[in-house]
């Protein structure tokens, strides 16, 4: 009787179990979010800049008055650009703001810009990282997190949720280890 394939299986179980170890070593400590990427976030934007950019270009007078109902663009044009800026400033100041603090008891918490939230962490077979969320009206919340990147101070997190229109939407967010 062959033994290989027996000390084949346990080899691979130990080290899934060892990768699994490493990882939940390496995560533990306070990480704020430096980047988030969404497409349709980041489409909006970039849409909507182009929108302010290039309003009223090329249109006559009767076309700016009917689709704006002004001739002034360029005021309406610096007004719109205020909202797009303030929208912006206030999605940077999340997207710099936001922290996750994993803890050995696999506690975390996650912090945005005004709130915190209380939840468990732990990595499951599949690898995924999963945080069990408790919200601030008692709601516990599931999400299944797929770890792009875990290398010194770097942590890149993809966050997938499914879309009314039933599509997959991911969001990747990097996060910088704090130093204390």
């Amino acid at each position: 009787m062959n033994k290989r394939p027996a000390y084949f299986v346990l080899l691979l179980v130990l080290l899934l179990g060892s990768c699994r170890e490493r990882t939940e070593k390496k995560i533990l400590g306070k990480w704020r979010s430096v980047r988030i990427e969404e497409r349709g976030r980041d489409d909006f934007f970039r849409d909507s800049k182009r929108f302010i950019d290039t309003m009223g270009n090329g249109d006559s007078d009767e076309t700016k008055l009917e689709l704006y109902g002004t001739l002034n663009i360029d005021s309406l044009r610096q007004e719109l650009q205020k909202q797009y800026d303030s929208a912006y400033a206030a999605l940077k100041d999340i997207e710099t703001r936001s922290t996750l603090h994993f803890k050995e008891d696999s506690s975390v918490v996650v912090g945005f810009p005004g709130t915190n939230e209380l939840g468990k962490w732990y990595i499951n077979d599949s690898g995924l990282l999963v945080l069990d969320e408790t919200n601030k009206y008692g709601e516990t919340e599931h999400l299944f997190i797929a770890i792009r990147h875990l290398v010194n101070d770097t942590l890149q997190l993809a966050f997938m949720r499914e879309t009314e229109e039933g599509r997959l939407d991911t969001s990747v967010v990097t996060f910088q280890r704090e130093k204390n």
